[in-house]
């Protein structure tokens, strides 16, 4: 399939919003932050809507499986917004939120949310006991609606991010074999990953509770309107895993810096958790080594050193966490 050009795309996304939301564009604002799926900021008659095109060279659009990963995703944002909760609305057709355009494009329609990103280790107190509170309504609302086998919500019968002992050490083999000619510093972290990962039992690989969980609340995925959460945005990767996982990314996103963890933004986030849905004393230390046995893999590389701003961000929270292995209990295992 030949690659559509962007003003194709402008001009195909002008033509089905005029003919099936209705609006007419009056302008629109391309986003360049991400990964290769172009997004803007359309003007239109009807208000300011956000539009997503997934670009097939990032998402396997073909796979009519993978697609249907992604609408269930949107689906679930659906609900949320549904339920009240701080998030876009996604503009369904005929029932469904994943649009195709006549160049073969997929696309997705959603309202705008006000509001602006905060720098990732940057997220005020009240900030993050809103973005906790906002958490578990949505865990809550998913949970809900799987339990009454709500359409999307119905649990699929694999777990998304189960991990092994026998997985996590074949990676590991294959990542210090690629890094024979890497720098010292990027052997030592890979030294440091075996390390934990041999340590590893089976309770640190078993998070307690399975559920529909985003899967990517960090910084740039999250909107503030002074202290309060104006919007948690893109849905994609939701899948039915650990909820924890939630949890342990919302808070190495936004609370750790250069000096740690800011304790008093942490139990913000657990305090605004836990006034809408139970969670037991340890599991904020569970979910951070949950995270990092998922994410070390994909941020603790040879090609480290050369990352853009944004990766090399994950990988010094994974470094961080690995140097600090030892000492999360007496930090985080009483909250």
């Amino acid at each position: 399939m030949q690659m559509a050009t962007e003003d194709q795309l402008v001009r195909e996304i002008a033509g089905w919003l005029k003919k099936h939301y209705p609006a007419e564009m009056l302008s629109t604002e391309r986003i360049r932050r991400g990964l290769m799926n172009e997004k803007w900021i359309v003007e239109s008659d009807k208000g300011r809507l956000f539009v997503k095109s997934y670009h097939p060279k990032r998402y396997k659009m073909h796979d009519l499986e993978f697609r249907e990963k992604i609408e269930t995703a949107l689906q679930l944002q659906l609900l949320f917004y549904q339920s009240g909760g701080p998030c876009p609305e996604p503009v369904t057709l005929e029932g469904r939120c994943m649009h195709i355009l006549p160049c073969g494009r997929y696309i997705t329609v959603m309202t705008c949310c006000p509001g602006s990103m905060v720098p990732a280790g940057m997220i005020g107190e009240q900030q993050m006991y809103s973005l906790g509170r906002a958490s578990a309504e949505m865990h809550v609302v998913w949970d809900l609606a799987a339990a009454s086998g709500s359409g999307a919500a119905v649990p699929p019968e694999e777990l998304h991010w189960r991990l092994s002992h026998e997985e996590m050490k074949r990676t590991w083999e294959a990542g210090w074999d690629a890094a024979r000619d890497a720098s010292e510093r990027v052997r030592n972290a890979l030294r440091l990953q075996k390390s934990i990962i041999d340590s590893l039992g089976d309770d640190d690989l078993a998070p307690s509770t399975a559920g529909w969980s985003h899967l990517d609340l960090w910084a740039d995925n999250l909107l503030f309107e002074g202290d309060a959460l104006a919007a948690i945005v893109d849905f994609d990767r939701a899948r039915y895993s650990f909820p924890t996982l939630d949890l342990g990314r919302a808070v190495l996103s936004g609370t750790l810096n250069e000096q740690g963890f800011r304790t008093g933004a942490v139990l913000a986030f657990i305090e605004g958790y836990r006034s809408v849905r139970s969670l037991p004393k340890g599991a904020l230390l569970k979910a951070i080594k949950y995270v990092w046995c998922v994410e070390s893999f994909w941020w603790i590389r040879p090609s480290l050193e050369s990352f853009s701003v944004v990766p090399t961000r994950f990988a010094e929270e994974m470094i961080h966490i690995a140097e600090q292995w030892e000492q999360l209990d007496d930090l985080l295992g009483d909250i």
